[in-house]
């Protein structure tokens, strides 16, 4: 009897985590623009669909889409774009590694360079990393 209650008690913990976690990555869910703080005169939009994204700039010239992929677990919250179809082909298949804030309806996101392995350590750096401010549409 108390392998089955232990075994109870360890699935539901786990769907409460699940379910801890599609709440958050809902608080994302919808469409953002906003703009890349080094080139502000040119709107992205950002539109996410529970673990899908569609990233593009307004005059399509760019375009990233993929999966979203969100660890809340620690104090900069982590954002991976797993880019499956892009403006340049040769992104096909790599991620970008940043971290996000969320602050009622606007989104700060700090990425990578495409492909690198390494994530941005905070929101002040500067050196090869985008910054992008949206607002929820």
């Amino acid at each position: 009897m108390r392998f089955r209650i232990g075994n109870t008690i360890l699935v539901l913990c786990f769907c409460l985590t699940t379910l801890g976690s599609c709440i958050r990555q809902n608080r994302l869910e919808g469409v953002w623009i906003g703009c890349e703080i080094r080139k502000p005169l040119i709107d992205w939009i950002l539109n996410i669909r529970g673990n899908q994204f569609y990233l593009f700039r307004e005059d399509l010239d760019r375009w990233y889409k993929g999966r979203i992929k969100l660890n809340n677990n620690c104090i900069l919250k982590k954002i991976d774009l797993q880019i499956h179809d892009a403006h340049v082909r040769s992104q096909t298949g790599k991620t970008i590694l940043g971290i996000y804030e969320i602050n009622s309806d606007t989104l700060t996101v700090v990425m990578g360079i495409s492909g690198k392995q390494a994530r941005p350590g905070s929101f002040e750096e500067s050196r090869g990393v985008m910054v992008f401010n949206f607002v929820r549409s």
